[in-house]
């Protein structure tokens, strides 16, 4: 990256005088902005806008929701029930051909206002398979 011949503590010097510059807001924009950047730095595969209803459950209550969007290792659901990282949630998605419905199981990765993050746990050839066969067909 580019410095423009200034050094480290003067690029965090400058950095903090434009922050201190910002409204509350802006500073709260460019906050999620920069989680969002780091987030998506992190992930192994890209994610795939999605929009579609999904059935799932975790432990006893069963819930219907929206997928957000989806990848090879897992999909980001729009909630505004309350989960925590870690718990096991099972998910009921369509076929390819609409026949017949697949299961799999994920863990919360994620938990944000918006929603979940849930990675896929792939117990099975076909549960990779019907994934991999989804993400072809969006």
């Amino acid at each position: 990256m580019e410095n423009n011949g200034l050094d480290r503590n003067e690029i965090r010097a400058s950095i903090f005088d434009m922050v201190n510059r910002m409204s509350d807001e802006e500073m709260l924009a460019l906050s999620k902005e920069l989680k969002e950047r780091q987030y998506r730095e992190r992930r192994k595969y890209n994610r795939i806008d999605f929009f579609s209803i999904i059935d799932y459950s975790a432990g006893d209550q069963y819930y219907r929701d929206f997928i957000q969007d989806v990848s090879i290792s897992g999909v980001f659901i729009k909630t505004s029930h309350k989960f925590s990282v870690g718990q096991i949630v099972r998910m009921i998605f369509m076929s390819r051909d609409y026949q017949k419905p697949f299961k799999i199981t994920g863990e919360i990765v994620r938990v944000s206002p918006d929603g979940i993050g849930v990675k896929f746990k792939i117990e099975s050839q076909v549960q990779e398979e019907a994934i991999k066969s989804l993400i072809d067909i969006i």
